[in-house]
């Protein structure tokens, strides 16, 4: 891989600090299951959740003059309020007609491609922009023993070339761009956003271009930089706001007012002082940059 290309930092590339659990475990029941295809090669694969909802403080909207939960009732202009098993799904064909099917006779509809995860193109994962990730990713397992041996000679070979693939799929009910690449002794899958969602930043591009930067400036920013590299620790990065939140409603069920920060604006520091008080309040441990070794930086290029 070229040194210039961009390097993917993902979690299972970080090796796990002890005591420190990266997730939780998997669910029980797939979400997707289906045939993993590239060539003439066809592998049966079912798909688990990779990630989990952030914990949350379970709010719900209120009628302020009673203090009652708002209900949102399924009504039908003709026959008032309706039960859930009677309420279905209809295409508009025409204005105002509305053709009703199921799931089983959408299921039938679709081509065998549409049941099957096909992959188009292997690539450099780096190639890939990650405001493209659209943030559901999944575990792919082969579906039962007889896919186990072709599932992990495609990810041995994943692997050893340090390549992803590009595919489709179809996702509630939707045509979806994927990228899988193997993470471990997994195969993972992340659904992406097809590149004309992405919003052009060339105008924006444009309003800092004309800035020009000073070569003093930019060596302390360098140095600056160099100081605060360091091992990374996940243990270190922990979504504290359900804490937060629950100190909040806490505070306020005992009468006390919980301390706000300033937000204030204050004026923007002259840049050149600002870097320079910024590197000489620097302590000495962090005087020298964290260069790592050259087995860790060989490591840190890995994508896999």
């Amino acid at each position: 891989m070229s040194h210039s290309e961009p390097v993917v930092a993902t979690p299972d590339s970080v090796q796990a600090e002890p005591g420190f659990v990266c997730g939780a475990t998997a669910v029980s029941r797939p979400s997707w299951s289906g045939l993993l295809q590239v060539g003439l090669l066809a592998i049966p694969i079912k798909a688990y959740p990779a990630l989990v909802s952030a914990a949350e403080v379970p709010a719900h909207l209120l009628h302020a003059g009673c203090g009652q939960r708002l209900r949102y009732d399924k009504c039908c202009p003709l026959h008032g309020k309706l039960d859930a098993a009677v309420i279905v799904k209809g295409y508009e064909y025409a204005p105002g007609q509305f053709l009703v099917l199921d799931e089983t006779e959408l299921e039938k509809l679709r081509p065998a491609r549409d049941r099957a995860l096909v992959l188009h193109t292997f690539l450099d994962p780096g190639q890939v922009d990650p405001l493209l990730y659209a943030g559901r990713s999944l575990y792919l397992t082969p579906a039962g023993v007889a896919a186990r041996t072709a599932y992990a000679v495609l990810t041995h070979a994943m692997h050893k070339r340090r390549q992803a693939a590009l595919g489709r799929l179809v996702l509630s009910g939707r045509r979806q761009l994927a990228l899988l690449r193997p993470a471990g002794d997994l195969l993972l899958l992340h659904l992406l956003h097809y590149p004309a969602q992405l919003r052009s930043r060339n105008r924006l591009e444009s309003e800092v271009r004309t800035e020009t930067i000073g070569s003093t400036e930019a060596r302390l920013a360098g140095e600056l930089i160099d100081a605060y590299r360091k091992p990374l620790r996940w243990a270190d990065h922990i979504d504290d706001s359900r804490e937060a939140l629950a100190a909040l409603i806490q505070a306020k069920l005992q009468g006390r007012t919980p301390s706000e920060p300033d937000l204030q604006p204050t004026p923007l520091p002259d840049l050149l002082e600002t870097l320079r008080q910024s590197v000489a309040a620097l302590p000495e441990s962090a005087a020298g940059p964290l260069v790592p070794s050259k087995a860790k930086l060989s490591a840190r290029r890995r994508f896999f």
